[in-house]
């Protein structure tokens, strides 16, 4: 009689790329973004599946509450982006609302910098590497329950939602709206990233593995 089990190693993060972090306000300064601003960011593809159409509603809410926030959509188009714009503009927030289209190497850690939050809405997510990225910058992340990195993440660096707009609204009025919190979710989230995702840290569980299976 044979035992299957299953091992998951997740995704691994360069960590070198994030000991040297740009500036912050380099990414506010390129875009007109004042420094009483809050930043909620969103990076990734511009596709149905990611659920942007769901933050941008919470979003419309949320600004009710809190005037000088700015929602900064950030990623190459995969066929939703006209759908946005027309639910940006529908909802009388096209003011409010950054596309800048796709951002690599330092642009896109300038992004992650001067974010003050994290936001991955996915309808559906395999794994979610940009939740990591923004961990590695300190920037504390809002996902959904639906995102796979949750079996790993869950809500060590920030809030775990259902996908539903009042809980996203909710969770990111309570980070925007309390510093020391996204401080102590900022502070967490290098360190789990250092700890759990880095390159030796994933050896080393290959390699543990691989010493199990030989018993």
């Amino acid at each position: 009689v044979y035992e299957h089990t299953l091992e998951i190693i997740p995704n691994r993060l360069d960590l070198s790329e994030y000991e040297n972090l740009p500036e912050k306000g380099e990414f506010r300064k390129k875009y007109g973004i004042q420094d009483n601003e809050k930043i909620i960011l969103y990076l990734g593809r511009i596709h149905k599946i990611k659920g942007i159409d769901l933050l941008i509603s919470a979003y419309a809410d949320l600004i009710k509450k809190l005037s000088n926030v700015k929602l900064v959509i950030v990623g190459p188009d995969d066929g939703f982006l006209p759908f946005l714009k027309k639910q940006v503009k529908d909802l009388k927030i096209s003011h409010k609302v950054l596309f800048t289209g796709s951002l690599y190497d330092k642009e896109k850690l300038e992004a992650y910098v001067d974010a003050d939050v994290y936001v991955l809405p996915s309808r559906y997510e395999i794994f979610g590497n940009t939740v990591l990225e923004a961990c590695a910058c300190g920037i504390p992340t809002i996902i959904t329950d639906r995102c796979g990195i949750v079996d790993f993440v869950g809500d060590k660096v920030g809030y775990v939602v259902e996908y539903d707009k009042d809980q996203l609204r909710d969770a990111v009025f309570k980070i925007l709206g309390d510093g020391r919190l996204r401080r102590r979710f900022g502070e967490e989230g290098k360190r789990f990233v250092k700890e759990k995702f880095g390159w030796d840290k994933v050896v080393l569980d290959i390699e543990n593995i691989y010493l199990n299976l030989v018993k």
